[in-house]
């Protein structure tokens, strides 16, 4: 078993990690849990405990190939008490938070908090909504205003919640079977050792009455028969469900996730320490990645009260008759979270290292790796369902998927197509994959319209709403055939997953101009430009890619730096040799967020092909200037930031009783932008003028001529963030020559 290093640093003054594999030759299964469901009793001197929770609520997509971007995260300080008569307070002292977009606050989902407060008796209290209370604003030290108020059609229990039958419970064998409890990990914790066991517990097919069950892991200390961890999902199984279809059989899955984690307190209580609880869902026939709402809470500060109570009272408190937790949730005032300043991590810090796939042996089975042969409609991504450009109009289209599991691990065949209205043509591709172990072999051969655009930000491939709606479609396109072998190796450990990246590909394609076919946007008067000129032709493309930290990037919002590399060779009709490298950081400083990036690239050749050039401009990393107006066979960018968030402001927004919005926080942001583009060579000239295409259509946008920089260019860019600096409202200038300041408006992370 390999018990997560996050347990580690929650488990009270824990010290060391040993990891065993060790028979249990002295107990049983059996005796284990009855031994453990004694233990999970309510203590009888356990009377109630204070503790200071932070929580992260981040907003990420898992996309098909495993990588995993973090769009949002709400950072949320609390104050918690909990008493044994069932009575669980939680106030919110300190909010901040960052997105890369508009977005709805997820303070929303949760009206009545999201902690569970003792992993203690034979039943759990688990959410079945966001329903409950609504919480009213408190005054700072109020404790009185802090209470919330029922809402209509709510109860002041805080019922938002079903009892859960715990595995530990007295009547567990009418619910659940059991297995395992062989191999331990043993933790030390100041001068004694704790060996920890895994059990794992699986719903029995004969329910005797609706239920709501545990499906997952248990970690118990062998020793005492404390709990140690929860790790699993809940459902609902017996005659309320009963001939009902599970959510999304044909069409997706979505499943919630739990990992409790509890920490030894006093040296006798084992009480939470962290709690994670994530979201996850997917429609196959959109795409076939996954988006994830992940929710992590670490406890500290815990101070634990006794005193004795009477053995009566405690067996009342702890029967198996389900006991409503009365829940009371708050959020200060907003003055009172505008000055909260002490927050024991940074933004990003608490789902650090954490990936959607962590619960991939608890997945639905539509999702696991293993299992008998599964046919299904899935497309690779949601582009493959429908985009538009002004090459192809709307593309529509769909994909089909036969993962071969058991009968041949690890092999999964694709096949996606699609239709281009306005280019009247069709597109797609099938592909044979292979993955086994950190190793994933690739064959794969179709038709597609690939973008040219240089130095791109992570899941760039596109924009369908604002092609499509606001009539701005900033890249250039090349109709490209091919075949293609690759090979890509994942280096990383269970804790930090996809540290680096390795690709090695080679196969043949083909290149073709692909000719402008729509003129603007649905709702813009402004003309699309055509599309830029290519040299077409038909080449051995061969690829060498290395990526440290590919889930990394300053464009979205989790802290790290990030660095890749990378070689593409042509030979044949096509040949050239080009060579690109990127390094990255994102910091979080207190109030200060620090964002750089730096990419630099060559390309060389006899004949350089004008696909193969990179261009420069105001969607491309040069706000200040036009749209692709400089381009060159080598070339070099450099970005920065430093944004400001200020203590302004900080409480979300209630719209309505259900929805809320994050905190505006206002702030301040400087950027930096400088870029540098050269042709030194007559094969790099002749190129860029290869570029330039007259249209054929004289109501088509006409692409001018391009030029070098001649010099480094530099802009500047200054204004003000909302929203967790998912806003941006400001202006741009060129600062190498004299240039008025333009006016730029956007979501995510501007520069």
């Amino acid at each position: 078993m390999s018990f997560p290093r996050p347990s580690v640093a929650v488990c009270g003054n824990l010290l060391l990690l040993l990891s065993v594999a060790a028979p249990l030759h002295a107990q049983s299964l059996t005796e284990l849990l009855a031994r453990a469901a004694v233990s999970n009793q309510l203590p009888p001197t356990l009377a109630r405990y204070t503790a200071r929770v932070e929580t992260e609520i981040a907003v990420a997509a898992r996309r098909e190939e495993g990588t995993e971007a973090v769009a949002a995260i709400e950072q949320i300080a609390s104050r918690v008490t909990w008493d044994r008569a069932g009575v669980f307070d939680q106030t919110v002292i300190g909010y901040r938070n960052r997105q890369i977009g508009a977005n709805v606050s997820l303070l929303s989902l949760f009206q009545t908090g999201w902690l569970n407060p003792v992993l203690y008796g034979n039943r759990l209290r688990i959410r079945s909504s966001t329903g409950g209370r609504e919480p009213r604003p408190g005054r700072s030290g109020d404790r009185s205003a802090a209470r919330p108020r029922p809402r209509r059609g709510g109860r002041d229990d805080g019922a938002d919640t079903l009892p859960a039958i715990h595995p530990l419970a007295a009547d567990r064998d009418r619910y659940y079977h059991f297995t395992g409890g062989d191999t331990a990990v043993v933790i030390r914790v100041g001068d004694r050792s704790i060996p920890i066991v895994n059990v794992r517990v699986q719903p029995r097919a004969d329910v005797p009455a609706d239920a709501v069950l545990f499906d997952g892991d248990l970690s118990l200390d062998a020793s005492r028969g404390a709990l140690v961890r929860l790790r699993g999902y809940f459902l609902r199984r017996g005659a309320v469900t009963q001939g009902r279809a599970p959510l999304g059989v044909s069409l997706g899955d979505a499943v919630a996730y739990v990992e409790y984690e509890n920490g030894e307190r006093l040296g006798a209580y084992w009480l939470p320490a962290r709690q994670r609880i994530e979201l996850q869902a997917g429609i196959p026939v959109m795409g076939d990645g996954r988006a994830v709402v992940r929710i992590v809470s670490r406890f500290s500060d815990m101070q634990v009260e006794e005193e004795q109570i009477s053995t009566s009272s405690n067996q009342q408190q702890d029967t198996i008759k389900p006991k409503t937790t009365v829940r009371r949730y708050s959020v200060l005032a907003a003055d009172s979270l505008s000055r909260f300043a002490d927050w024991h991590q940074p933004v990003g810090a608490l789902v650090a290292g954490m990936h959607a796939d962590d619960f991939l042996d608890l997945a639905p089975d539509r999702w696991r790796p293993t299992g008998p042969p599964r046919f299904d409609i899935a497309a690779p991504r949601p582009s493959d369902v429908f985009h538009f450009n002004r090459v192809e109009g709307a593309f529509t289209g769909f994909g089909v998927k036969w993962a071969l599991r058991d009968a041949a691990p690890g092999v999964t065949l694709r096949a996606n197509a699609g239709y281009a209205w306005a280019e009247q043509t069709v597109r797609g591709r099938v592909q044979m994959e292979r993955a086994r172990g950190t190793d994933r072999w690739e064959l794969r051969a179709g038709r597609s319209l690939d973008n040219t655009n240089d130095f791109r930000t992570p899941f760039d491939s596109g924009n369908t709403v604002s092609a499509l709606v606001g009539g701005i479609d900033p890249y250039d396109y090349v109709s490209r055939s091919s075949a293609v072998i690759g090979w890509t190796r994942q280096v990383g450990t269970s804790v930090e997953r996809r540290r680096a990246l390795w690709r090695i590909e080679s196969g043949v394609a083909d290149d073709r101009y692909a000719a402008q076919r729509v003129t603007r946007g649905l709702l813009r008067d402004t003309l699309f430009r055509e599309n830029r000129g290519v040299d077409e032709g038909r080449y051995l493309k061969t690829l060498l890619l290395a990526e440290w930290h590919p889930d990394r990037a300053p464009e979205f919002v989790t802290p790290g730096w990030s660095a890749r590399a990378m070689i593409e060779r042509g030979d044949g009709h096509l040949t050239y040799t080009r060579t690109e490298a990127r390094v990255t950081m994102r910091q979080e400083r207190g109030p200060f967020t620090m964002l750089a990036r730096a990419d630099a690239g060559v390309v060389t050749g006899a004949r350089i092909p004008p696909q193969q050039l990179f261009e420069l401009g105001r969607f491309q990393n040069l706000p200040g200037y036009g749209d692709k107006v400089f381009a060159g066979s080598r070339s070099a960018v450099a970005r920065a930031s430093l944004q400001y968030t200020g203590p302004w402001f900080r409480r979300p927004i209630r719209l309505t009783q259900r929805l809320w919005l994050p905190a505006p926080a206002p702030g301040l942001s400087l950027g930096v932008q400088s870029g540098w583009a050269d042709a030194p060579t007559s094969a790099a000239r002749d190129a860029m003028r290869r570029l330039d295409t007259r249209p054929p259509n004289p109501l088509a946008l006409y692409a001018p001529l391009v030029s070098t920089t001649g010099r480094v260019r530099a802009t500047v860019t200054a204004g003000v963030r909302l929203f967790g600096n998912g806003l941006f409202l400001g202006a741009s200038r060129a600062v190498d020559q004299v240039a008025p300041w333009r006016a730029l408006v956007g979501f995510g992370q501007i520069w």
